[in-house]
């Protein structure tokens, strides 16, 4: 039996725990947890790959995109390891001290476990892109980068079904993130991995496949792909115009600053994710050479300002 993604891992209010409301739901469709003997994680989050090394002990084996394995690997502590790096990097594009510090003391996801999966179960997806099911069908796993350095997706070839992870939602626009994948492996200085660029391109990617049916990560089944790939492109494409539109009435500005016009109304604790939104869309006109970031002096501070390139 194969699993995708292997489940997140807390204690629940009225007793007892994510775990046994999974045996308690297998049962239901009967089946024994122990009878799953693939898990595929789509993307290295700790709401989708916490159960990773419970599967591992059943005799599971784990697959994972290559880029999403160190984190298994390190579970929670991959969690830890970037969460300084991301308010080192907040600071950097020009958010105040007192928000770093208020971000700093939200508990998010702070009750969630996430043991780390052994080595010898996981299995690079890269490694082994196809499976054969139980219906004679296949499942192949598409790298799908931009969630996460490795995010995946799952397609059914001969029906068109697609088990996208948090790529494609029902009820919200995917988001990229702040990844500093060397932190993950223990380096700390490492740069941030750029992951709006690659998030559009895998949604890109998705369309030409000609999708059927999307089996989301969180939401229903989604029966009409197109529509929330063109809502995810459409969103994107004002977003960036308006972090176009703000550079160019301006010399140069903080990715704080751009945050602040875009979002004048927003409360502080979700400045964040302003942030990494807009962020993401500097990093994708870097990545097409119409704006430019500087570092400013001295190097230690290393405030960055973002300025649009301009004709001569």
């Amino acid at each position: 039996m194969l699993l995708v993604d292997a489940g997140i891992d807390y204690d629940l209010p009225e007793g007892g725990s994510t775990w046994d409301a999974l045996e308690a739901q297998a049962g239901a469709l009967g089946f024994a947890p122990s009878d799953v003997r693939v898990v595929v994680v789509t993307h290295e989050h700790i709401d989708h790959a916490a159960f990773a090394a419970r599967w591992a002990a059943l005799g599971a084996t784990v697959v994972c995109g290559r880029a999403g394995v160190p984190a298994l690997r390190r579970g929670r502590e991959g969690v830890e390891a970037q969460r300084e790096p991301r308010f080192a990097e907040l600071r950097r594009h020009g958010t105040p001290e007192a928000l770093v510090e208020g971000f700093r003391a939200l508990r998010g996801m702070r009750s969630l476990r996430w043991e780390p999966c052994p080595p010898a179960a996981l299995l690079a997806a890269e490694e082994r892109e196809t499976f054969r099911l139980a219906d004679r069908r296949t499942l192949r796993l598409l790298p799908a980068p931009g969630h996460t350095p490795g995010n995946l997706v799952a397609l059914v070839e001969e029906t068109r079904e697609l088990f996208s992870g948090d790529t494609v939602l029902p009820t919200t626009i995917p988001t990229p993130g702040l990844h500093f994948p060397t932190a993950v492996e223990g380096d700390p200085e490492g740069d941030r991995w750029p992951s709006l660029p690659s998030f559009l391109r895998s949604v890109g990617a998705i369309r030409a496949l000609g999708v059927t049916r999307v089996y989301p990560g969180h939401g229903e089944v989604i029966h009409d792909p197109s529509v929330y790939l063109d809502r995810f492109e459409a969103h994107h494409a004002r977003r960036g115009a308006k972090v176009r539109a703000f550079l160019a009435g301006t010399e140069a500005a903080t990715a704080f600053e751009v945050a602040k016009a875009l979002f004048p109304r927003l409360p502080d604790a979700r400045l964040g994710q302003a942030m990494t939104e807009v962020l993401g869309h500097l990093d994708l006109l870097e990545e097409r050479n119409e704006a430019l970031r500087e570092t400013g002096e001295p190097v230690g501070a290393r405030l960055v300002r973002w300025r649009l390139e301009r004709a001569e």
